[in-house]
């Protein structure tokens, strides 16, 4: 940026060979005047984060995403013959039936909270999933599968298979129905942008590793 390399936290050089990231970088350290904040600085972000994990933290990353989909959102229903049941499986059943063909196998849907077990053929499919994914886009990945408590959501995305939007509204089914239901505290609208915020800059992300 002013002719001196960019180190990550561990001191490690940082070099993008993506023109759009790199530009995303330099637009946030452009903004620094004098606190440095990596809080507000996505893409130095999400860039240290990768740059800096060893290939033995990336398999435990990718072993917790898998953790995700084998309890993942999506397969945690209401009690059946009720309304919110009934739209989890109107909005949440294409991209079950759409997993189910990656994966090759079936997953379990539960009804209340129950917990369920998956099959180890589901664990081992997931991991193949998650096998070829760059440093950089599993940075992002665990962001988009923490907030969204979705691996299937994340996968989704990532594939182009949803959009930001449409992955949005799908994870946050259960929380508006209760806020419907018991209206909403100011505090949990500010959180609420917040967390909206952060999962849009990791599907920003992610889009522009993917278009290189």
């Amino acid at each position: 940026l002013d002719e001196v390399p960019l180190r990550t936290l561990s001191k490690n050089e940082l070099i993008i060979g993506n023109r759009s990231i790199a530009h995303g970088v330099k637009n946030e350290w452009s903004k620094v005047k004098k606190e440095i904040n990596y809080s507000h600085m996505p893409y130095t972000k999400a860039c240290f984060l990768s740059v800096d994990r060893s290939e033995r933290e990336s398999l435990k990353l990718k072993d917790k995403l898998v953790g995700y989909g084998m309890s993942d959102l999506l397969c945690y229903r209401a009690d059946k013959g009720s309304d919110l049941a009934r739209i989890q499986s109107k909005s949440w059943d294409p991209l079950i039936d759409w997993i189910q063909i990656q994966l090759n196998t079936t997953l379990t849907i539960s009804h209340g909270l129950v917990p369920v077990e998956q099959s180890s053929d589901m664990e081992k499919e997931f991991s193949k999933l998650l096998l070829p994914i760059e440093p950089l886009c599993l940075t992002v990945m665990n962001e988009l599968v923490t907030l969204s408590n979705s691996l299937i959501i994340g996968l989704a995305i990532l594939t182009g298979k949803i959009s930001p939007e449409k992955a949005w509204k799908l994870m946050r089914i259960d929380e508006d129905w209760q806020r419907n239901i018991w209206g909403t505290l100011a505090e949990q609208k500010a959180e609420d942008k917040i967390k909206r915020s952060l999962f849009m800059q990791a599907c920003e992300i992610l889009q522009m590793v993917q278009k290189g």
